[in-house]
Protein backbone atom coordinates (compact mmCIF):
# COMPACT_ATOMS: atom_id res chain seq x y z
CA UNK A 1 0.00 0.00 0.00
CA UNK A 2 1.02 3.33 -0.50
CA UNK A 3 0.28 6.56 1.69
CA UNK A 4 -1.46 9.16 0.91
CA UNK A 5 -1.76 12.71 1.64
CA UNK A 6 -5.10 14.83 0.71
CA UNK A 7 -4.83 18.31 1.23
CA UNK A 8 -7.78 19.80 1.30
CA UNK A 9 -8.08 23.95 0.34
CA UNK A 10 -9.35 25.79 3.33
CA UNK A 11 -9.98 29.76 3.17
CA UNK A 12 -8.43 31.46 6.32
CA UNK A 13 -10.51 30.80 9.76
CA UNK A 14 -9.69 33.03 12.80
CA UNK A 15 -10.20 32.16 16.48
CA UNK A 16 -9.59 35.01 18.92
CA UNK A 17 -9.26 33.78 22.32
CA UNK A 18 -9.87 37.45 23.93
CA UNK A 19 -11.65 40.32 22.55
CA UNK A 20 -11.49 42.52 25.14
CA UNK A 21 -7.63 42.95 27.16
CA UNK A 22 -7.50 45.16 29.66
CA UNK A 23 -3.71 46.32 30.87
CA UNK A 24 -2.71 49.42 32.87
CA UNK A 25 -0.86 52.11 31.13
CA UNK A 26 2.96 52.10 31.42
CA UNK A 27 3.09 47.94 31.28
CA UNK A 28 3.21 45.59 28.43
CA UNK A 29 0.25 43.46 26.87
CA UNK A 30 0.20 40.41 24.49
CA UNK A 31 -2.72 39.91 22.21
CA UNK A 32 -3.16 36.71 20.25
CA UNK A 33 -4.90 35.10 17.55
CA UNK A 34 -5.27 31.37 15.75
CA UNK A 35 -5.61 30.97 12.09
CA UNK A 36 -6.06 27.76 10.14
CA UNK A 37 -5.53 28.30 6.25
CA UNK A 38 -4.54 26.14 2.98
CA UNK A 39 -2.39 26.79 1.00
CA UNK A 40 -0.88 28.97 3.95
CA UNK A 41 -1.97 32.55 4.41
CA UNK A 42 -0.01 35.56 5.13
CA UNK A 43 -0.95 37.07 8.41
CA UNK A 44 -0.41 40.44 9.80
CA UNK A 45 -1.68 43.05 12.33
CA UNK A 46 -3.24 46.52 12.17
CA UNK A 47 -4.05 49.39 14.46
CA UNK A 48 -5.27 51.97 13.56
CA UNK A 49 -5.21 51.27 9.50
CA UNK A 50 -1.68 50.94 10.44
CA UNK A 51 -0.11 47.45 9.24
CA UNK A 52 1.79 46.81 12.50
CA UNK A 53 5.70 45.58 12.11
CA UNK A 54 8.26 44.12 15.16
CA UNK A 55 9.97 47.37 16.54
CA UNK A 56 10.74 48.08 19.98
CA UNK A 57 7.34 49.00 20.63
CA UNK A 58 5.74 46.25 19.17
CA UNK A 59 7.02 42.71 19.07
CA UNK A 60 5.28 40.10 16.47
CA UNK A 61 5.47 36.50 16.54
CA UNK A 62 3.37 34.18 14.44
CA UNK A 63 4.25 30.40 15.33
CA UNK A 64 3.14 28.54 12.47
CA UNK A 65 2.47 24.49 12.09
CA UNK A 66 1.27 22.88 9.01
CA UNK A 67 -2.01 25.05 8.31
CA UNK A 68 -2.34 26.46 11.59
CA UNK A 69 -0.72 29.80 13.09
CA UNK A 70 -0.08 31.08 16.23
CA UNK A 71 -0.36 34.91 16.24
CA UNK A 72 1.29 37.14 19.14
CA UNK A 73 1.46 41.03 19.29
CA UNK A 74 3.53 42.40 22.53
CA UNK A 75 2.30 46.23 23.25
CA UNK A 76 5.14 47.41 25.30
CA UNK A 77 5.03 50.38 27.78
CA UNK A 78 1.56 50.86 27.02
CA UNK A 79 0.51 54.63 26.65
CA UNK A 80 -3.13 56.08 26.33
CA UNK A 81 -2.98 55.99 22.37
CA UNK A 82 -2.19 52.04 22.57
CA UNK A 83 -5.77 51.75 23.66
CA UNK A 84 -8.04 50.92 21.02
CA UNK A 85 -9.01 48.07 18.34
CA UNK A 86 -5.95 45.69 17.35
CA UNK A 87 -7.21 43.27 14.24
CA UNK A 88 -5.27 40.63 13.04
CA UNK A 89 -5.86 39.36 9.20
CA UNK A 90 -5.19 36.25 7.38
CA UNK A 91 -5.45 35.97 3.78
CA UNK A 92 -4.56 33.27 0.88
CA UNK A 93 -5.47 32.96 -2.24
CA UNK A 94 -8.90 31.72 -1.52
CA UNK A 95 -10.34 34.46 0.56
CA UNK A 96 -9.33 37.15 3.16
CA UNK A 97 -10.48 36.82 7.09
CA UNK A 98 -9.76 39.25 10.92
CA UNK A 99 -10.42 39.07 14.19
CA UNK A 100 -10.59 41.75 16.29
CA UNK A 101 -9.10 42.60 20.01
CA UNK A 102 -9.98 45.88 22.05
CA UNK A 103 -7.44 46.70 24.19
CA UNK A 104 -8.61 48.79 27.29
CA UNK A 105 -7.03 50.24 30.46
CA UNK A 106 -6.94 52.39 32.80
CA UNK A 107 -5.34 55.64 31.08
CA UNK A 108 -2.49 58.01 32.97
CA UNK A 109 -0.25 61.08 31.83
CA UNK A 110 2.82 59.42 30.69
Amino acid sequence: MFPYAVFVSVSPMIWVPNQLVGAPAGTDVTIECHTEAYPRAISYWVYDSVMLLSTKKYVTDIAENSYRAHMKLTIRGLRDRDFGNYRCISKNSLGETEGSIRLYGETSSL
